[in-house]
C-alpha cells in the first residue's frame, strides 16, 4: 500500500535511502573513533542503516494507512460516492498485494453500489480474485455480491451469493468474529429478500382490492419496500398515487415524508 500514495512512497524510498545512509555513515565514523576493526565498523554501520530504513518504512506505512482511511471516509462518513470514487479509482492501477487489492476493489464496488450503479459494482466485484484459501475474503466478496444483486433486483443470483457466504461461514477455519459478522449480514440480506418478495404479493393485493382505504395502506407498504430496495423510480410512482388519492387521511403526510 506504501507505493499507492506519492507521500508515503517518497518517505519509503527517498527517506529510507537518506536515513539509512546517514545512520550507516554516522555509525562507521563513531566506531572509527573507538579504533574498532573494519569488520566491527561494517557490522555496526549495516545494523544502524537497517534500523533507520525500517523506521522510514514504518512511518511510510502509517502515512499510507492514514491517507487510505481518509479516502474511505469520503464514502462511509461524508456519504459522497462521487468524490470517493474519484479518490479511490486511481488505486486500481497501483501495485499492491492480493489482500489489499481485493479489499480496495470491494470498497470501489461499494462506491458504485451506493452511488446507484449496482451493475457497475458487480462488474468490479467480478475482478476480485481472492486466493482459494482466503475464505474470509471470499465471504466478504460473496456478501457484497448478494447486496448488489438485491439492489439490481436479481433475486436468484442474490440467493446463490448468500448460499456461498453461508457455506464459507460454516467452515471451522473461519475466525469467530468473521462468522458473527457473516451471520449478521445473512440475517439482514434475508430480511431484504423477504421485503423484496413481499412487493409482488402487495402489488397483487392492491390490484385486486376495491376498498380505497385499503388500497392506500397497501400502496404505502409498497412504497416503503421499494425505498428499502433502492428503487427510487418505483417508489416515486407509489408516492404520487398516495399524494393524489390520500384525501384527508394520513397517507398524504406519510408520502411527503418518504
Amino acid at each position: 500500500m506504501i507505493n499507492a500514495f506519492p507521500k508515503s512512497r517518497c518517505v519509503a524510498w527517498t527517506g529510507g535511502a537518506v536515513l539509512g545512509a546517514a545512520a550507516g555513515i554516522s555509525a562507521w565514523l563513531y566506531m572509527a573513533g573507538r579504533a574498532a576493526s573494519l569488520f566491527n565498523r561494517a557490522i555496526v554501520a549495516l545494523l544502524a542503516a537497517f534500523i533507520a530504513v525500517n523506521i522510514a518504512l514504518y512511518i511510510a506505512r502509517l502515512m499510507a494507512a492514514r491517507e487510505y482511511q481518509k479516502r474511505l471516509l469520503l464514502l462511509y462518513e461524508a456519504l459522497d460516492p462521487s468524490a470517493f470514487l474519484q479518490a479511490l479509482l486511481p488505486l486500481r492501477k497501483k501495485r499492491m498485494d492480493a489482500s489489499n487489492r481485493c479489499t480496495t476493489l470491494v470498497h470501489i464496488a461499494n462506491g458504485y453500489l451506493y452511488g446507484g450503479q449496482p451493475q457497475q459494482a458487480l462488474a468490479v466485484l467480478e475482478d476480485v480474485q481472492p486466493p482459494e484459501k482466503a475464505l474470509e475474503m471470499r465471504g466478504l466478496v460473496a456478501g457484497n455480491k448478494a447486496t448488489c444483486f438485491l439492489a439490481a433486483g436479481e433475486m436468484d443470483r442474490a440467493q446463490t451469493a448468500m448460499d456461498e457466504l453461508r457455506r464459507i461461514a460454516a467452515d471451522r477455519s473461519c475466525k469467530k468474529e468473521f462468522v458473527q459478522k457473516a451471520r449478521h449480514t445473512l440475517g439482514y440480506l434475508q430480511l431484504c429478500m423477504d421485503i423484496a418478495a413481499d412487493v409482488g404479493a402487495l402489488q397483487k393485493d392492491f390490484e385486486s382490492s376495491r376498498a380505497p382505504l385499503h388500497r392506500l395502506d397497501v400502496q404505502y407498504r409498497i412504497a416503503l419496500a421499494l425505498r428499502h430496495r433502492g428503487d427510487r423510480t418505483g417508489m416515486e410512482k407509489s408516492r404520487e398515487y398516495l399524494l393524489e388519492n390520500s384525501g384527508g387521511t394520513c397517507y398524504g403526510e406519510l408520502a411527503r415524508a418518504l
